[in-house]
C-alpha cells in the first residue's frame, strides 16, 4: 500500500487541455467514476487556460455533481512550455504545438500551489487523454507495483521507433543515450506516474534537452508528432507496462489501412460480414474503421479525426466497436451481429458508447469564438465532417459507377437478331461476301457492335479483326453467317 495523501488516499486522475469544448473531459470523467469501486478516492485535475479555467468550474459543477474536481491554471508556466516548443510541418497538425500537449510533463508545478489535495508529498498521479470512454478501474492502475519506474505506459509494438525518430539526424547529436529503432513505442493516452522517482531521473529535464536537440538539428529529429517523440527519447523503455487492454484505440479513424483489413482478414472477416456492419472495401483499405478490441477493453481511445462530438448525428457510415462486456446491458440504437467462424461478434457504433456517458448539450453553450483557439475548434469540426462526407461521397459515387456498369451490361446483354447480343465475340461461320467478293474469310473472329442501322430486327452489324480488302469498316451480316466464338462459349 501507498502512505501519504491522506488517510483517505487520494487519486490524482489529470486532463491537460485547452479546448471550448468541454464534452470530452466530461465523458472521460463520468466513464472513469461509473468504472470504479473507488471513486469517492478520485480527485480529477484539469489543468487549462486561464480564460476557460472558470467556464469549466461552473461547466463541473452542473454536469458533475459529486465529483471532487480541482482546476488548474498558471499562465507563466503555460508560457514558459510554449517558449520550448518549435512547431514543424512535418509534426501533423498545429494543434500537437499546444502548451497543454506537453503540460502532463510538468503536472506537480500546476497543482502544487493550487490544489487542495495534491502536495509536495503526493508520490503519484494518472494522466489521460480527454478523448476517452474508460470502463476499467483506474484504482488498479493507481494501486499497481510500479517496481521502482518512473511512470507506467501500454507499450504498443505495430510502431517503433524508428517511425518516429530519425536516426540519421540522431546520429550527428552528441549524446550518450543509446536507443534502439526496432524498440517498441509506449501510448501516453494513460500514464501513471511516480512523481519522485520521475523527478530524481530529471525526465522532465530530459524531455526539454531533447525538444533543444530538435530545435538545433539541421534535419527532422522526428515526424508525426510533438510531445510523444522526446518523451519516448527521454524515458528510452525505462517504463512499466500495462495490459494492452488499457488501449483499445483507433475509435475515430475514418478507414483501416491494407495492413490493418490484413489483420482483420486472418480473424475471418470477409466481404459479406463488412457490408452488414455498414464497412465499404476500397483499393486502400477499408471505410470505416472496425474495432475489435472494445469486448474487453478497459480504456478507449477515440483517436482520429471523426470524434463522436464532431460527428453530424445523420452520418450513418461511423466506425464500428464489438460491444463492450461492461454495457452489455444498454440498449443500443444500431446493434449488428455477425458470426465468424463460430464466434458471434456483436458491434454497436463506437460514437454511441462515447454518448452514453454524455448527458445533453448544455457543456457547450456558448459560442466559438473568433480567436486562434475558435478558429482551430471550427477546423476540427470541419475536418470530422470532411472525412464523414469523403467517405457519403464516395459511396455514393461507388454506387453510381456500379449502376451505370449496370446499365451498360444491361444494353450489351439486349438480344439482337439471331440470339447475339452487342459485344458479343463471333466467328464467320463461313466465307462472307460483299458484291460478290470475299472479303472475310470462316472462323475470322469479330465483335457484335449492335443491329444494323436499315434492318435492325434481320441483320447484325459486326467489326471483324481482318478483312480481306484490307478496310476497317464494319459490316451487316444475317444470323446464321455468323456462329458465337470458342472464346465466347468457354466464358
Amino acid at each position: 500500500m501507498l502512505v501519504g495523501d491522506g488517510a483517505m488516499r487520494f487519486i490524482h486522475l489529470c486532463i491537460c487541455s485547452d479546448d471550448s469544448d468541454f464534452r470530452p473531459a466530461v465523458v472521460a470523467i463520468r466513464s472513469a467514476v461509473a468504472s470504479s469501486r473507488q471513486a469517492h478516492r478520485f480527485v480529477f485535475h484539469l489543468v487549462t487556460t486561464p480564460e476557460l479555467s472558470v467556464r469549466f468550474s461552473r461547466a463541473a459543477k452542473l454536469q458533475l455533481p459529486g465529483v471532487r474536481i480541482e482546476v488548474h491554471a498558471d499562465e507563466e508556466i503555460q508560457s514558459a512550455i510554449q517558449s520550448r516548443i518549435e512547431f514543424r510541418d512535418t509534426a501533423g497538425r498545429k494543434g500537437l504545438a499546444s502548451a497543454f500537449n506537453f503540460a502532463p510533463f510538468y503536472l506537480p508545478l500546476f497543482l502544487t500551489p493550487s490544489s487542495e489535495t495534491f502536495t509536495s508529498q503526493t508520490r503519484r498521479l494518472i494522466y489521460f487523454d480527454a478523448d476517452i470512454v474508460l470502463l476499467g478501474d483506474l484504482a488498479e492502475v493507481f494501486d499497481m507495483d510500479m517496481e521502482g519506474k518512473p511512470c507506467a505506459a501500454v507499450p504498443y509494438c505495430n510502431q517503433k521507433m524508428q517511425k518516429y525518430v530519425n536516426f540519421n539526424v540522431l546520429k550527428t547529436l552528441v549524446t550518450s543515450e543509446t536507443i534502439d529503432p526496432s524498440s517498441c513505442i509506449a501510448n501516453r493516452g494513460l500514464l501513471l506516474i511516480d512523481v519522485k522517482a520521475w523527478a530524481d531521473l530529471k525526465l522532465t529535464e530530459s524531455i526539454e534537452f531533447w525538444l533543444e536537440q530538435y530545435r538545433k538539428a539541421d534535419g527532422e529529429l522526428w515526424v508525426g508528432g510533438m510531445s510523444q517523440p522526446p518523451w519516448l527519447l527521454a524515458i528510452n523503455g525505462n517504463y512499466m507496462q500495462l495490459n494492452a487492454d488499457w488501449n483499445c484505440n483507433s475509435l475515430g479513424r475514418h478507414s483501416m489501412g491494407n495492413l490493418e483489413v490484413a489483420q482483420l482478414h486472418s480473424l475471418g472477416f470477409e466481404e459479406d460480414h463488412l457490408t452488414s456492419l455498414r464497412v465499404e472495401t476500397t483499393s486502400w483499405g477499408v471505410v470505416p474503421y472496425v474495432v475489435t478490441c472494445s469486448n474487453s477493453a478497459k480504456l478507449l481511445h477515440y483517436n482520429g479525426a471523426m470524434k463522436p462530438w464532431l460527428l453530424d448525428s445523420d452520418t450513418v457510415q461511423v466506425p464500428v466497436c464489438t460491444m463492450p462486456q461492461a454495457l452489455s446491458e444498454y440498449h443500443f440504437n444500431w446493434v449488428q451481429e455477425v458470426e465468424i467462424l463460430g464466434v458471434t461478434y456483436t458491434f454497436v457504433t463506437c460514437s454511441e458508447i462515447w454518448s452514453l456517458f454524455l448527458a445533453d448539450d448544455l457543456l457547450y453553450s456558448e459560442p466559438v469564438n473568433t480567436t486562434a483557439e475558435g478558429v482551430e475548434e471550427l477546423q476540427r469540426r470541419e475536418d470530422a465532417k470532411t472525412w464523414a462526407n469523403k467517405i457519403n461521397a464516395d459511396r455514393e459515387k461507388r454506387q453510381k459507377d456500379k449502376e451505370w456498369r449496370e446499365k451498360q451490361l444491361a444494353e450489351r446483354r439486349k438480344k439482337l437478331a439471331g440470339g447475339y447480343y452487342t459485344g458479343q465475340t463471333i466467328q464467320a461461320a463461313h466465307d462472307i461476301s460483299v458484291r460478290g467478293k470475299i472479303v472475310v474469310r470462316k472462323n475470322c473472329e469479330g465483335v457484335v457492335q449492335g443491329p444494323s442501322l436499315n434492318h435492325p430486327t434481320e441483320r447484325l452489324n459486326v467489326l471483324f479483326k481482318e478483312r480481306r480488302d484490307k478496310k476497317t469498316r464494319s459490316i451487316n451480316v444475317l444470323p446464321f453467317e455468323v456462329k458465337p466464338s470458342d472464346k465466347d462459349k468457354e466464358t
